[in-house]
C-alpha cells in the first residue's frame, strides 16, 4: 500500500470515528471498531474503500445490537411493572423487579396505583419507583384481551428514563 493511500484509509477511519460519536452508549465501541476495521480490511486488500465499508457495517451492526439490548431492558421493566400493578386496588402498592435475563438489566422499584379507569378495557394510571434513582414515574396500565396487564404508553413521558425510553 502506498503512503498516500495510507493516508487516505487513516483520513476516512479518523471521520468515520469522530461520526460515530453520535451513536450514543455503543459510540465508543463502534467507533474503535470501525477505524480497527476500516484498517485492517483497508491494509489487508489494499484497497481503503472497501475497509471503510467493512468499518462501517461492523458499526452498523454493533449499534443495532445494543439498541436491541436496550429495547429488550425497556420491555422487560415495562412488563414488570404491568404485572406488580395489575391485581392491586386503588391506593395499593407493591414491589415490582425484572429477573435478569441480559446482563446489567436487574431492575426494581415500587408501584402504587394512583386510579382505575375504563369499563370495556379497564386501565389504570400508576406512579412507579426505580430503586436506583430517585425520581417518580408516571405511566397508564390496561387489561388485554388475554386478561393480562399491559404496559398501555408508547413510553415514558419523563427524560429522566435515559435508555429505558
Amino acid at each position: 500500500m502506498t503512503a498516500s493511500a495510507l493516508r487516505r484509509a487513516a483520513l476516512a477511519a479518523a471521520s468515520l470515528l469522530a461520526l460515530s460519536g453520535c451513536a450514543g452508549f455503543g459510540s465508543a465501541v463502534t467507533g474503535v471498531t470501525t477505524a480497527g476495521v476500516a484498517a485492517t480490511v483497508g491494509s489487508a486488500t489494499g484497497n481503503p474503500v472497501l475497509g471503510i465499508i467493512a468499518g462501517a457495517g461492523a458499526s452498523y451492526g454493533i449499534d443495532q445490537g445494543v439498541k436491541y439490548a436496550e429495547r429488550r431492558i425497556t420491555d422487560n421493566v415495562h412488563n414488570a411493572v404491568a404485572r406488580a400493578a395489575g391485581p392491586l386496588a386503588v391506593g395499593q402498592a407493591a414491589t415490582w423487579t425484572v429477573e435478569e435475563k441480559l446482563p446489567l438489566s436487574g431492575k426494581t422499584g415500587t408501584v402504587q396505583v394512583a386510579r382505575g379507569f375504563g369499563e370495556a378495557i379497564p386501565c389504570k394510571d400508576v406512579v412507579f419507583t426505580l430503586d436506583d434513582t430517585p425520581d417518580l414515574n408516571v405511566t397508564t396500565i390496561c387489561r388485554a384481551k388475554d386478561g393480562q396487564w399491559r404496559w398501555a404508553l408508547a413510553e415514558p413521558s419523563t427524560r429522566r428514563w435515559g435508555s429505558l425510553q
